[in-house]
């Protein structure tokens, strides 16, 4: 299993990484290749206080000081991370030698633009849960800024080419034994560009340990919550203009929770639409700290305008928190009338309109709120790491020819209501 991030105390990525490894060895001989930089260190601390984990054997493939260097020169990620791979294919080589594999795996980035080169191997090669196919709506350009719209705008263009033209992703696409779809819009753009047609399975997951359905809190503020990362793909801007429109008898209270470059540039706009005093901006905290933060809301409001499978918004209905976003991508998929509002993804202005209503709509009706948070608990349900971990160790054995292991129902559901709906 090459997972170039994988941490056992992070979310996104690199959580992604340690959690299907972790339920690839509950029923395999796992090996995981990973970056050594930043995975390395997390793993040995988190081992050494934990106890090793059976069937989980780590590799930590090193990155030269200049490779690290490359990468931080803008536009270079990408060309240090295709070195990383051929230097994880030496390994895997080596290793295949010495322990004779029955099947390989390419688990993080889930980006479709880097497969990594173990389908080189003589083995069978499964390549995701995959996604990064999709692009920034257009017509929501303009709210991104000068220089958001000339990066997304780009960002757009380039990955439609690269999409439709690298050689390499094509060929992973079809030597691979199994290749998933994170999402159903990945799922769409491989059929209708290759003519292939992937499963879906979740780019992201849950942990077991979910919460409980909460009562309403009838208190004098709504509590709205929103995290990420602060930046133009993830549609802040959208939110404070919506909050701007608010009735002026909803005394509301958000809280902002993520860094990034446009923080001050937001922060102005909020001071100019007259909402700077309803906002209290966090900046970054630990994840630990982050996923508490579910439990003092009363709406999670998640505005990203591009997003595979958004972790955040599992995370929110883990804690029975009503979410209400826009109905695309992975969250499209994710969130649906028994736990939430999906606002289409049509004009900046309708949305900003719908975003209004939306949060109104959430919290005037009180057993309607107790009632979405019953069905967050249940829709996260369908997303826990356990129950991938079974699907994925069916999609192994189907691969191997050695018969099903035992299916997750509810997993194969929600995937198979998400792909009704985008059909």
């Amino acid at each position: 299993m090459v997972a170039y991030a994988c941490r056992p105390t992070d979310g996104s990525e690199p959580g992604m990484g340690w959690n299907r490894a972790v339920q690839s060895a509950r029923q395999f001989d796992t090996w995981i290749l990973c970056e050594a930089g930043r995975s390395e260190p997390a793993i040995r601390a988190y081992l050494q206080q934990h106890g090793e984990i059976p069937g989980l054997h780590f590799v930590f493939v090193p990155r030269p000081r200049w490779q690290r260097c490359l990468a931080g020169i803008p536009g270079m990620f990408y060309l240090a991370y295709n070195l990383w791979h051929r230097a994880a294919l030496k390994v895997a080589e080596r290793l295949h030698e010495q322990l004779r594999f029955d099947l390989a795996h390419q688990v993080t980035y889930c980006g479709y633009r880097e497969p990594g080169y173990t389908w080189q191997l003589p083995i069978p090669f499964v390549w995701g849960p995959i996604g990064g196919t999709h692009n920034f709506p257009w017509r929501f350009l303009a709210d991104a800024g000068i220089a958001g719209a000339i990066y997304e705008g780009s960002r757009s263009l380039f990955n439609s080419l690269q999409f439709l033209l690298s050689s390499r992703v094509r060929t992973a696409a079809r030597r691979a034994a199994l290749a998933l779809a994170g999402n159903s819009a990945t799922q769409r753009h491989f059929r209708e560009s290759f003519g292939i047609e992937l499963p879906l399975h979740p780019a992201s997951g849950i942990s077991d340990s979910l919460g409980t359905p909460r009562r309403f809190r009838a208190g004098d503020k709504l509590r709205l919550l929103w995290c990420g990362h602060i930046h133009p793909l993830k549609g802040l801007p959208l939110l404070l203009k919506a909050l701007a429109k608010m009735p002026a008898d909803v005394p509301y209270e958000l809280r902002i929770v993520g860094k990034g470059l446009y923080r001050r540039s937001w922060e102005r706009l909020a001071q100019r639409l007259g909402i700077g005093q309803h906002i209290q901006w966090t900046g970054w905290i630990p994840h630990h700290e982050a996923l508490q933060q579910y439990r003092w809301a009363d709406l999670f409001v998640f505005t990203s305008l591009r997003d595979t499978f958004p972790t955040a918004v599992l995370e929110a209905l883990s804690q029975g928190l009503p979410v209400v976003c826009f109905d695309h991508l992975g969250m499209g998929d994710i969130v649906n009338e028994r736990c939430g509002k999906k606002i289409p993804l049509t004009t900046p202005a309708a949305a900003v309109n719908a975003l209004r209503e939306a949060i109104v709509a959430a919290t005037s009706d009180s057993a309607g709120w107790e009632r979405l948070s019953r069905g967050a608990i249940e829709r996260a349900s369908e997303y826990t790491w356990s129950q991938q971990g079974k699907q994925l160790a069916r999609y192994y054995r189907q691969v191997l020819g050695s018969g099903e292991d035992e299916a997750s129902p509810a997993l194969e559901a929600a995937c198979a209501a998400a792909a009704r709906e985008d059909a």
